[in-house]
């Protein structure tokens, strides 16, 4: 809500070189014999890009008005470096008076000064600031040209706190209007990120032993594997005593193979003189057979364990496309039988999984999955999140709540991670509203900065409401239409409680 106050904001705290903009108006600190001029006019202005704080004589029919323009660019909040800065006194759609100024005289400040129109009377101040293609116009409003300053107007509304720009250009700072806004209920609910179970595949182990990658280093989350690919081997462990009885086992099979083989050598010339049947030769061939493949069965066995880096183990493959959700097991690290492996995922469809003590204060029907919050950053769901249930699951012995969400497919998020999922629940009304971040707790208590000029600030008590889509309801404290601060109002009220303002002088 644009508007101009009368009037500079002083600072006298002790060794302070005060507020003094060069006007020659007398409000700095010079000689206490010095008479101090009229009190300058502050006007502030916003664009949907820019922000104007420019401080002003009051004009006087004819005479050079000295301005002092501050321009932020409130996209990164940063002082205007370059551009052209035009003044204009117009009635009645002519121009009166006009001038302008090319490149800041310090970052973030014009200074142009300006001649008054001739004649005394009430004109439209227009200030203009182009640079690069961008072009911001602020209308001023009317303004007295008389050669009697007007009286200054009361300031109300408490104690005001003063934040220079050049402390808010040097700081993350930002601000925006306070409106009234439709919102719903938000119920904050702790949560897990889990990939959808029918949309995972766990490849486990089937048997005990140490499984070893096909390549160390080769699977690791985010990679993409076709069906069929190999992932590794299971090289099966035993112990001692079951070493022995393989070791064993092999020793007997050597041992009838070799019985099997002589005893073929043996009957083979008999039937051939006629001394044995020909069914005594196939007997012995197929004992040597049996034991043959006993002997191989054994090396195999026993080759698989003693056997480097699992060469030679049980190979486990993909059964499904997917990618690697989670590596569960390390490079060569002991597996049980059935212990999972590796977890993939297909379309990459995300669960969040909410556990929390049921509340029977809440009526649940018709709720939906709003955002989730994940270290300070949230992420806003879309119309794809939806619970796989209408209400949460509740536990009648422990009384926990479980409430799982699926949240469609969505980058950055990866499953493991610990937030809060945010649940809009009940009807939309229309609330006045500012941005989470424009509410700062100080002793506990709740407060919103309303910026009420370009450096001057006035901290408000406010009653809060609901939470809704990053906003939050304003009880009482804040009107629509108010300046608020939605970065940096903390470093004001520290600036404040300190008592330090470093010098304004351009």
């Amino acid at each position: 809500m644009p508007f101009a106050v009368w009037g500079c904001h002083e600072h006298e705290e002790p060794g302070d070189q005060g507020h003094d903009h060069g006007h020659g108006h007398g409000h700095g600190h010079g000689s206490g014999d010095e008479e101090e001029g009229p009190e300058p006019l502050a006007i502030t202005r916003w664009t949907e890009g820019h922000e104007l704080f420019v401080e002003l004589d009051p004009p006087q029919p004819g005479k050079p008005v000295a301005h002092h323009a501050h321009i932020t660019i409130l996209d990164g909040f940063q002082p205007a470096t370059a551009g052209t800065f035009t003044v204009r006194f117009s009635k009645a759609g002519k121009v009166a008076s006009e001038k302008s100024v090319e490149g800041v005289a310090r970052a973030g400040i014009f200074t142009p000064e300006v001649p008054a129109p001739a004649e005394a009377g009430t004109y439209r101040l227009t200030m203009i600031f182009e640079d690069d293609g961008a072009r911001a116009e602020f209308d001023c409003g009317e303004v007295e040209v008389a050669a009697e300053a007007p009286a200054s107007e009361e300031e109300a509304g408490g104690a005001e706190l003063s934040f220079l720009k050049e402390q808010q250009w040097k700081i993350p700072f930002a601000t925006t209007w306070s409106t009234k806004r439709k919102m719903a209920r938000e119920i904050p609910l702790p949560a897990v990120v889990d990939v959808a179970s029918d949309d995972q595949l766990t490849i486990a182990s089937p048997t005990g032993g140490r499984f070893f990658f096909r390549e160390a280093g080769a699977v690791t989350l985010g990679t993409a594997l076709e069906a069929g690919t190999i992932l590794g081997t299971v090289a099966p462990s035993v112990a001692g005593e079951d070493f022995s009885r393989l070791q064993l086992a092999l020793d007997e099979a050597s041992l009838a193979r070799k019985h099997a083989q002589h005893e073929v050598d043996r009957v083979g010339p008999l039937v051939a003189e006629g001394l044995l049947p020909d069914k005594r030769l196939v007997e012995a061939k197929a004992e040597l057979a049996t034991a043959l493949a006993r002997l191989r069965s054994a090396q195999r066995r026993l080759g698989q364990i003693v056997a480097p880096q699992g060469k030679g183990g049980i190979p486990i493959s993909v059964t499904a496309p997917g990618t690697v959700a989670e590596v569960l097991v390390e490079h060569g690290g002991p597996v049980h039988p059935g212990e999972p492996l590796v977890r993939l995922r297909g379309s990459g469809t995300l669960w969040a999984r909410a556990r929390f003590v049921a509340r029977h204060d809440v009526v649940w029907e018709g709720a939906s999955p709003a955002a989730l919050r994940l270290g300070g950053q949230r992420t806003a769901l879309g119309h794809e999140a939806g619970f796989l249930s209408p209400r949460p699951f509740v536990d009648p012995s422990s009384q926990l709540a479980t409430w799982t969400a699926s949240l469609g497919a969505h980058e950055g998020l990866a499953p493991g991670a610990t937030g809060v999922l945010l649940v809009r629940i009940g009807e939309a009304v229309e609330r006045v509203a500012v941005p989470e971040s424009a509410v700062v707790e100080i002793n506990t208590v709740p407060f919103v900065f309303v910026q009420t000029g370009g450096e001057s600030f006035l901290q408000r008590r406010v009653t809060t409401g609901e939470r809704d889509g990053g906003y939050v309801e304003i009880v009482e404290g804040v009107e629509p239409g108010e300046r608020v601060v939605t970065r940096g109002a903390f470093d004001i009220h520290l600036a404040a409680v300190m008592g330090t303002v470093e010098s304004h002088r351009h």
